[in-house]
């Protein structure tokens, strides 16, 4: 039952003066920078392909063009003006719309990147950490920067970023979850757990936001405390401290994710708030809202996922199957390269239809926990456990058994069917690869749909045992994921075989057009 005190918890109230100290500020008055349009249908072209390849998440593509920008055209530690070409180039692939930057901002993000290179220069000449590594550390920072410059969304969102830290670090039971025990290494797994799980955030976006304070005043920031900090958030952005620690994060983050669409993307005082009646109804009205928002990001997500299978096993289709089928059988089997280009995009397909939305009940259970979050009451505070659902150990072994049981039996069945279609070892291989990379994407798409569900879906017989065939799949896929994500040939191929070149000769003619501009003025 809630309790029918309307006075708002400490932690509450702080969030909410600091969201109104961090008001965003009206942009700049004056002259704006103008983009030419030459060229820019090709580097929007470009970048649809290569985000399709990537498989990135839309609200990082922005902050993923500028660190392509910054590694490929800036010398960090000899940084030279390099603003109003960021500006071409992002315009022109459709980030920024033209006419939107005014020119004081180009002088400023200038001074921010020279700021950047020279505690760069200043850090590489202690010799406490290798050049190629801190000028990555670096170019993250500076990218997240420059984003945050052009789009200045962070004066609200980092406010709430530590209020949901706080939250967590406060209620989460850390004895409950394995390999936790040494504070300074929990709260930097537990901060990366919060930003991967609730935020989306990648690795260079972590990075910016758990070192923001010491950003603000870089040349003070102690270059030994710099490195450490950095290397410490490297081991643990993925680690398998923080992964368990994502887990229950996940499991009760719909309160906070529905908290920041009710305090962050809305102007709200403690005033608003004092209405608790109606400060919860709009909780139950947002969780509506967002419910729709999920479905719609989950369709959305589900075309960029079945592009990006589709576009890589094509690429893979044409470099390696066919090569080898000519060479070996002297013609192309046609079958298996059909079923390997067509089969993925369709399984994937059918996973994303299962995807459903939490019904009335999950909603009463976010508001509960809102309720608590928000106004103080007499109840216990709130704890969260990582739950283990088998606690007998023998059961536990026995579970275990069957678990590696269900790897044998459905890798020996996958072996059967694709012999029995005639699928060479290639074709078999890279169809293993593609089917286990679905699978695992597959899961993350029906997670991302159940992100605000704070009920356990129900599952029929049917669903049980499809979910234990592909079980082992997704563990392969994870890992070839994780893989994926670290070497990604087939963006490093764009960048090196279209990016550069395209983008370098659609530089030489906008030059050469203004050039012919300036020629004309003088006529």
């Amino acid at each position: 039952m809630h309790s029918s005190s309307t006075e708002l918890t400490p932690a509450v109230r702080h969030l909410i003066n600091q969201l109104s100290a961090g008001e965003a500020i009206a942009p700049a008055a004056g002259p704006v920078y103008h983009v030419d349009g030459v060229g820019g249908n090709f580097y929007f072209a470009y970048e649809q392909l290569r985000n399709a390849a990537e498989y990135r998440e839309r609200h990082l593509l922005l902050r993923g063009a500028i660190e392509r920008f910054l590694t490929r055209h800036v010398d960090i530690g000899n940084y030279r003006t390099s603003a109003a070409e960021l500006i071409n180039e992002l315009t022109q692939a459709g980030y920024v719309p033209n006419h939107s930057v005014p020119i004081t901002m180009l002088a400023a993000m200038d001074d921010t990147g020279a700021k950047y290179g020279n505690y760069f220069n200043a850090a590489r000449q202690t010799g406490g950490e290798q050049p190629k590594v801190l000028k990555r550390w670096i170019t993250q920072l500076l990218s997240v920067q420059l984003e945050n410059t052009l789009v200045p969304t962070s004066r609200r969102l980092s406010p709430f970023i530590s209020f949901a830290y706080d939250h967590y670090l406060k209620a989460i039971d850390f004895s409950s979850v394995e390999g936790a025990g040494k504070p300074e290494r929990d709260q930097t797994a537990l901060y990366c757990a919060i930003h991967r799980t609730i935020f989306k955030s990648d690795l260079a976006t972590t990075r910016f936001y758990a070192l923001a304070a010491n950003l603000e005043d870089l040349d003070a920031f102690p270059v030994r405390d710099f490195i450490a900090a950095n290397q410490l958030i490297d081991v643990q952005y993925q680690s398998p401290l923080t992964n368990r620690l994502g887990r229950v994060v996940n499991r009760y983050a719909a309160p906070i994710r529905i908290m920041r669409e009710l305090l962050v993307s809305s102007t709200v005082t403690s005033g608003t708030l004092l209405s608790r009646e109606t400060t919860l109804g709009k909780v139950r009205s947002i969780c509506q809202q967002q419910y729709q928002l999920v479905e719609k990001n989950a369709s959305d997500r589900l075309i960029r996922t079945i592009m990006f299978i589709f576009l890589t096993k094509i690429l893979i289709g044409i470099s390696i199957e066919v090569p080898y089928d000519l060479f070996i059988s002297r013609f192309i089997l046609w079958q298996p390269l059909i079923i390997n280009i067509v089969f993925p995009p369709l399984y994937m397909m059918l996973i994303g239809l299962q995807a459903r939305a939490p019904g009335r009940q999950n909603t009463e259970v976010i508001a509960s926990y809102v309720d608590r979050i928000i106004y103080a009451s007499d109840q216990p505070p709130i704890s969260y456990k990582l739950r283990r659902r088998v606690t007998s150990p023998s059961l536990n072994t026995v579970f275990l058994s069957i678990y590696g049981l269900g790897f044998t039996l459905s890798f020996g069945l996958l072996i059967w069917l694709l012999r029995y279609l005639g699928f060479n070892p290639v074709n078999g291989f890279i169809f293993f690869m593609f089917f286990s990379a679905v699978s695992f994407l597959g899961l993350r798409l029906r997670q991302a749909a159940g992100e605000l569900r704070m009920l356990p879906e129900r599952q029929n017989l049917i669903q049980v045992l499809a979910d234990f065939l592909s079980t082992p799949f997704v563990r392969v896929g994870h890992w070839l994921s994780d893989r994926y994500a670290k070497a990604n040939i087939v963006t490093r191929l764009l960048d090196v075989a279209i990016e550069f070149p395209l983008k370098t000769s659609l530089r030489l003619v906008q030059q050469w057009v203004g050039f012919m501009r300036d020629k004309q003025e003088e006529l």
